[in-house]
């Protein structure tokens, strides 16, 4: 629902798909410019997207955010109790999971500089790249190296969950599938996710795609919720009764009184 209000926004729907069809350029227009030669780089389907995002106000991702690195602290440092260890397969475009490794709270000095704050974004430059995730809250967690940390400068130009949503875009996305295309094992440079192209809607445009994406993480939650309530629902009935069950899960679902 959001990602289809900024689609439509920066006129994103029906285009960009010419997925196989070749472009010529000379040498001029394509390894001089860029020192890269594989094919892949230079398809239509980038140039379209260019030519759409030239249509609007944008900036590079390392004028709107400060990139921090964390630490790759290998397998021997892992432990099975500690502070929470985050990792790529650990987080997706909804939510961070509850990590199966950890590290120890002396793992290096001032450990909690590296625990990341409320607003920051968690981006993955490895392995599946391009993943984004806001946290709504400060966490004390340490992220692996393969995962950056985007702390927006001026959120009075752009909103963290505004760049969240343009993050896990096909917009770009687009942009990390033609940086790592030809990689053995996909890796994006965090010099190449610094030069990102992001389009920066008028504020009064981010609020309302804003305003989507929270209702549909509220929806997301309660559903979730409802899934475990009913999972209760059912080893109750088991355990006492059907009956019993069923009143139970209806005064879970009625609204509570203000």
């Amino acid at each position: 629902m959001a990602q289809n209000k900024l689609n439509g926004a920066i006129e994103l729907n029906g285009t960009c798909q010419n997925q196989t069809a070749s472009s010529i350029k000379t040498l001029s227009e394509s390894f001089e410019m860029t020192g890269r030669l594989d094919a892949e780089y230079y398809l239509p389907k980038y140039d379209e997207l260019f030519d759409t995002l030239r249509k609007f106000p944008c900036k590079r991702l390392g004028d709107i955010v400060t990139i921090k690195k964390s630490i790759e602290p290998g397998s021997e440092a892992y432990q099975d109790s500690g502070i929470p260890f985050v990792r790529v397969s650990d987080i997706s475009n909804f939510e961070v999971i509850q990590p199966e490794i950890y590290l120890s709270e002396n793992v290096v000095e001032n450990v909690e500089t590296l625990y990341p704050r409320k607003d920051t974004i968690l981006f993955s430059k490895d392995g599946s790249v391009g993943i984004a995730y806001k946290l709504a809250e400060n966490k004390k967690i340490i992220t692996s190296g393969a995962l950056l940390h985007l702390t927006v400068k001026d959120k009075g130009t752009v909103l963290p969950d505004y760049l969240t949503l343009v993050l896990n875009s096909n917009i770009v996305q687009m942009q990390a599938e033609r940086d790592s295309n030809g990689a053995i094992i996909q890796h994006w440079k965090p010099s190449e996710i610094e030069n990102v192209v992001v389009p920066v809607l008028e504020m009064e445009q981010q609020k309302k795609i804003v305003e989507l994406v929270q209702k549909s993480f509220a929806l997301r939650k309660q559903s979730k919720q409802l899934l475990e309530d009913a999972k209760c629902a059912v080893e109750m009935a088991i355990e006492q009764g059907e009956d019993i069950a069923l009143k139970w899960l209806e005064s879970k679902m009625m609204p509570e009184e203000v």
